[in-house]
């Protein structure tokens, strides 16, 4: 796959679209949730999708920001969100590449976009958790400079889902 554009959001994409990549993104968080032994009712892609919607200003300028990444034909294909914990750390979400895009530097691509956004929002940390499944992710911050953490951080995860907490994995960066 070729000619990858990356493309920070001032304003939310329509909702088909961002639906579109979104549900890929909790389809694919259940079905690992679910591998661990956790029992994830029908609807939870639905409902991740409504909350998401209910909180979508939180990951736009000024409070944070939305990056997609579109194929040559327009459509989404991977996405990554940001937003703002205090004055000075943004917290890294959502960050997915659709099978067809992954290991064409996609990925990469969504972290350092969100990491510039961040300089030019003026924060100086960017902190990220993810599953213990999420082997892509969990190699990818190393390589991208950040250090994974002995110690939980408190992330929108941490706080919402505590059932959660043993199996993430936290990662921060200075920026």
């Amino acid at each position: 796959m070729q000619n990858i554009k990356i493309e920070t959001c001032e304003s939310l994409p329509p909702k088909d679209e961002l639906n579109n990549i979104l549900s890929q993104y909790y389809e694919l968080i259940v079905q690992r949730m679910r591998g661990m032994g956790f029992e994830i009712d029908l609807a939870a892609p639905e409902s991740a999708l409504a909350e998401f919607w209910a909180n979508s200003d939180d990951y736009l300028p000024p409070k944070g920001c939305l990056i997609v990444a579109r194929s040559e034909t327009g459509e989404i294909i991977g996405c990554g969100m940001m937003k703002c914990l205090g004055t000075d750390t943004g917290e890294l979400k959502r960050v997915f590449v659709t099978e067809q895009a992954r290991g064409t530097g996609t990925g990469r691509a969504l972290i350092e976009a969100r990491e510039n956004a961040a300089r030019k929002m003026g924060l100086k940390r960017l902190i990220a958790d993810t599953l213990t499944p999420n082997v892509e992710m969990r190699d990818l911050y190393p390589k991208l400079g950040f250090v994974e953490l002995d110690q939980p951080i408190e992330t929108t995860t941490y706080k919402d889902q505590p059932m959660l907490r043993p199996h993430l994995h936290y990662f921060a960066k200075d920026i």
